[in-house]
């Protein structure tokens, strides 16, 4: 039999089958390439997605720069005209647009630590939020199938809310 078969359709048409070492060799051989083809192509394409995103970002910011300064004599403009006023913001309306400058929140930076400390000595605890959830990874060791059903091992009680679904192994070529 020939073994410098090229491509998968030329070996499934012939019904090849691999039933000795050599051809398993030859079949490790070929995913080796297969694989070695296609992080190249991967490679070529990240490649030029990069180059894209540096040609997006560089227009970006070419416009975030020409923009701003047009902003900025527009903040400059909106200081002198009278505008509409309300709780949260100031406007000023001209026929393509509309300008406007909001107030915001103030940003709180936060340490929990110092904060829940706080809160435990005040005696808000009600203001603390605790999490309770399983160690699922120490209980999991202690856990017995049954067909869905877990059971754990050391009382051998059934475990509600836990259900066990069987799945099918995994085959891997390691090349």
């Amino acid at each position: 039999m020939n073994f410098e078969m090229d491509t998968p359709d030329v070996v499934e048409s012939e019904g090849f089958i691999i039933d000795t070492d050599q051809r398993a060799e030859w079949a490790l051989t070929k995913i080796k390439e297969h694989r070695a083809e296609a992080e190249r192509m991967a490679a070529v394409c990240d490649a030029e997605i990069e180059r894209y995103a540096q040609i997006k970002q560089e227009a970006i910011d070419k416009a975030a720069k020409d923009s701003g300064y047009l902003e900025s004599l527009l903040f400059a403009y909106f200081g002198t005209v009278p505008h509409k006023a309300t709780k949260t913001q100031e406007t000023y309306k001209l026929p393509s647009s509309l300008l406007k400058q909001k107030t915001r929140e103030p940003e709180y930076k936060r340490e929990e630590a110092g904060i829940l400390k706080w809160l435990t000595e005040q005696g808000l605890d009600s203001l603390i939020e605790t999490k309770t959830a399983p160690k699922w990874a120490e209980l999991k060791k202690g856990i017995t199938a049954n067909g869905e059903q877990a059971i754990y091992a050391k009382t051998g009680e059934i475990i509600p809310g836990v259900k066990i679904i069987e799945r099918e192994p995994v085959f891997s070529v390691e090349v």
